[in-house]
């Protein structure tokens, strides 16, 4: 959902702001209240994508630190590296583990399901479903038939997959902006962009420019090195990444002085998570990536997919987006989930358990299935969501 909401993101609200704005400041006062909103708060955007309690654990980056301190406190500075070592590295394994299967895996499956969704979204995005599509095939026979192969494919899926959970990161960051009335300016958008786009630079010429920080092997499949640069491009990224987050502190600042308005916490929270994620090193970066792709990334993805699913069908019986938990909770929303995690179980333990079965490498074909899945998501996910399309600006913002 990345480069969505982000890249070609202008100001999804337009001449209404003003109207927008009003409203949300409504709705988050009555969001606060124990009484149910009023009908005339329903008007305004619902504040949170599915419900507070999932949003925070599963969008905002709440379960991802709450496994970190569960982890720090019962293992120190380690991940857990065996399920018979000790009970607590048993749940830790098993958790991530599970959350890998139900929100990270099946993450990939949501997106075929909104190209595959209405016909005006199956008229518009053809060439994402099919010749997009049919080219993962001889990619998928070079990685089988050519040795080495593999490991470039995902060294490359290694190298831009923080781009991609960054690029949503600042997408979704803007949803809970909107939906809680923090207009920015497009300059002051284009300065949230660029630092989050810096550290993006950052974090991927380090890992060019120092092998201890490029990947070595993903799960059996050795993976090459295409460094090291001249240090000057990482001193160089370095100044430019300081540099956009002393402007971003600034216009933050400086909005609160001037417009009384404070950057919402979501989105805080979504930045400051992905940013840990980046910018740790060591065994404190091994812990994060262990827990971010499922409790964050996948899991985030997959409340926003879901809530576009819902709302796009109008929800059951017309009901009002204020309402979208009880149905995201409800038979609607499982009956959702439950077709993406079987999907992507079939993707990511089906189809190397059949190429096992016939002599080849699990691991091997494992990340080949990830590289070739993951190819067409990013590309896919470029097209789908942007917030300056109406159709999408319409359900996203709701």
């Amino acid at each position: 959902m990345e480069n969505a909401l982000f890249f070609h993101s202008q100001n999804p609200l337009g001449k209404n702001q003003s109207r927008y704005t009003s409203l949300v400041s409504s709705a988050i006062t009555g969001a606060g209240s124990a009484e149910a909103p009023r009908e005339s708060d329903k008007t305004a955007p619902y504040p949170w994508i599915i419900s507070p309690f999932f949003d925070l654990a599963f969008v905002c980056g709440g379960g991802v630190l709450f496994f970190l301190v569960i982890n720090y406190l019962y293992l120190g500075w380690q991940v857990p590296m065996s399920v018979t070592s000790d009970p607590a590295s048993w749940w830790l394994m098993t958790t991530g583990f599970l959350a890998q299967h139900i929100f990270a895996d099946s993450h990939n499956s949501a997106t075929y399901l909104r190209i595959w969704g209405s016909p005006e979204d199956q008229a518009r995005f053809k060439f994402h479903r099919t010749w997009l599509a049919y080219s993962t095939v001889p990619m998928f026979i070079l990685g089988l038939s050519v040795p080495g192969m593999v490991g470039t494919f995902v060294y490359i899926y290694l190298i831009t997959v923080f781009w991609h959970y960054t690029a949503q990161t600042f997408g979704i960051s803007l949803i809970y902006c909107y939906k809680r009335g923090y207009i920015m300016s497009q300059m002051e958008k284009e300065i949230f962009r660029w630092f989050m786009f810096s550290m993006v630079g950052f974090v991927s010429v380090r890992s060019f420019c120092f092998k201890e920080f490029s990947p070595s092997n993903f799960f059996g499949v050795d993976i090459p090195f295409w460094g090291p640069w001249p240090i000057v491009f990482y001193n160089i990224a370095r100044f430019l990444f300081i540099g956009m987050t002393v402007l971003f502190v600034c216009m933050l600042v400086r909005k609160y002085f001037k417009e009384n308005k404070i950057f919402p916490w979501q989105s805080l929270m979504l930045v400051l998570t992905v940013a840990g994620l980046g910018l740790s090193r060591d065994m404190a970066n091994a812990m994060f990536w262990f827990f971010v792709p499922g409790f964050f990334h996948g899991s985030q993805y997959l409340a926003v997919c879901l809530a576009y699913y819902l709302k796009e069908r109008g929800m059951p019986n017309g009901m009002n987006s204020w309402d979208i938990s009880k149905v995201a909770l409800g038979a609607p929303g499982l009956k959702y989930l439950g077709l993406v995690v079987l999907s992507g179980v079939f993707f990511y333990v089906g189809i190397p358990h059949f190429f096992m079965q016939i002599g080849f490498n699990y691991s091997l074909v494992g990340g080949l299935v990830l590289a070739c899945v993951n190819y067409h998501h990013f590309i896919t996910d470029a097209a789908i969501w942007r917030l300056r399309d109406p159709r999408c600006r319409k359900y996203l913002i709701a």
